[in-house]
């Protein structure tokens, strides 16, 4: 074992609560290399990055394989997307780390700035909290290290206890590429020591993923940068203009990835009402030819939940819906922790499957008379991450993006779409900051201005 490898078996074990020393050890090396880190080069930051992301490509099928067991309900499907997008991540980001952050400015634009020259360099805000999900083992870890590599930032990684070996993994692959020992721990802690760390003031930047625990984050910390990447019950408006056969198409795959486990999946669509029929008839063929089985076959879609409990609770939201006049058009009984593809048609707004979210692979459609009324509906649960609007009509596709209220707007694709490269995040109750490379980096340091002042 390398030095690498020791230093990160010093502050990640398998053994769950992790002793005080250990974290304190893990918070005290990262202070004590910040220096060092603001150090490195661009060049060596973002050879280390590609060097992780070919570590990553290479052991592909090894680490899908090894999330899928160890979570027992991500498909390996799903997992082996998670490792292309995290290749995406750390490449992107090395990219970035190239390119550089830092601008000029012009101070002669105005009488007072002549003979002055400008300049607006980022400067790494200190050691950052990551607190990542159990559904994305490590594409959701990955959008947080890499960051904060390009950055320059030490960074701490308290991963969902469901998943810790595959964020123990990657945290391999990081330090085997160069980074510094004491710049990166993953810290399987408790509930209790995991609220010490966020209390931690020489922990100054958080980055949260997860669900509403995430406002009472920024409640314990409200002098630090708190960054909540949260869930929402995500929207689809579709015109009776758009084609529906794409739409359709995107929205069977947008709410059955990750089983429904994803806080950007399909849930709500609404549809104008002369193309209502005819788009539930497509999306009824799509949802029925989704395969459903073990995690471990490759052709598997959707399988299992998190657990039966969260099973239990998807099926009581469909049960509530179809309890008040909405048809299932797709799916039937749970078995155990597994939910079927399900759709309902005729919901309407009383029903809770269209405000709480599901985090199962259900989706609901409802139609609209107008698409004033898709939108209104759409921002009725205050706040998403994404909407997705499909229409051929130029015009109504931006007056509509105008009005819906989301981080995101995705014309022509359904709200589930994403690259990582893309400013990401919500509004309202779904969030706070934006992630995407630079977004976050920019999360994670703040500008200082240099001016040389020109004499004679």
């Amino acid at each position: 074992m390398n030095s690498n490898h020791a230093a990160i078996a010093l502050v990640c074990g398998s053994r769950v609560p992790l002793d005080a020393e250990r974290i304190e050890a893990a918070i005290a090396s990262a202070q004590a290399c910040q220096r060092s880190l603001r150090a490195m080069s661009s060049f060596d930051r973002a050879q280390i990055l590609d060097r992780i992301a070919g570590a990553l490509r290479d052991s592909r099928e090894d680490l899908a394989a090894t999330m899928a067991n160890e979570s027992g309900y991500l498909t390996l499907r799903d997992m082996q997307l998670e490792v292309d997008r995290a290749v995406d991540v750390f490449t992107l980001s090395a990219a970035l780390a190239r390119v550089g952050l830092d601008e000029t400015v012009n101070l002669e634009a105005v009488a007072r700035g002549r003979n002055a020259m400008g300049w607006v360099k980022r400067r790494p805000f200190g050691t950052v909290l990551g607190i990542t999900a159990f559904n994305g083992p490590i594409l959701i870890a990955a959008h947080k290290i890499a960051p904060a590599i390009v950055a320059g930032c030490p960074i701490l990684i308290k991963p969902s206890p469901r998943v810790p070996e595959s964020a123990r993994r990657l945290g391999e692959c990081v330090l085997s590429a160069g980074w510094p020992a004491d710049a990166l721990a993953i810290l399987p802690a408790t509930d209790e020591q995991t609220v010490e760390l966020i209390r931690d003031d020489r922990l100054p930047v958080i980055s949260f993923t997860g669900g509403d625990f995430g406002w009472r984050v920024k409640d314990m910390a409200p002098r630090k940068r708190v960054h909540l990447e949260l869930g929402g019950v995500g929207a689809v408006i579709v015109a009776a203009d758009a084609d529906l056969d794409l739409a359709a198409r995107e929205c069977a795959i947008g709410g059955f990835v990750r089983s429904g486990q994803a806080c950007l999946s399909v849930q709500r669509i609404y549809v104008e009402r002369s193309a209502y029929a005819s788009f539930l008839e497509r999306l009824k063929t799509r949802i029925d030819q989704i395969p459903v089985g073990a995690i471990s076959n490759s052709i598997t879609e959707v399988g299992p939940l998190v657990n039966a409990a969260a099973a239990a609770r998807v099926e009581e939201l469909i049960d509530d819906a179809v309890g008040r006049g909405a048809r299932r058009l797709s799916g039937g009984a749970r078995t155990d922790d597994l939910v079927p593809p399900t759709l309902l048609a005729d919901v309407t707004p009383q029903m809770r499957i269209m405000r709480r979210e599901a985090f199962g692979p259900v989706v609901a459609v409802a139609p609209i008379d107008t698409l004033d009324e898709g939108v209104i509906e759409a921002n009725a649960i205050g706040g998403a991450i994404h909407t997705g609007i499909f229409t051929a009509n130029l015009e109504t596709a931006f007056r509509l993006a105008d009005e819906v209220d989301a981080g995101g707007v995705i014309i022509n694709g359904s709200n589930a779409w994403r690259v990582d490269q893309m400013p990401y995040g919500g509004v309202g109750k779904s969030g706070f900051g934006r992630e995407g490379i630079r977004s976050m980096v920019e999360e994670y340091t703040e500008p200082k201005v240099i001016v040389l002042c020109r004499r004679g």
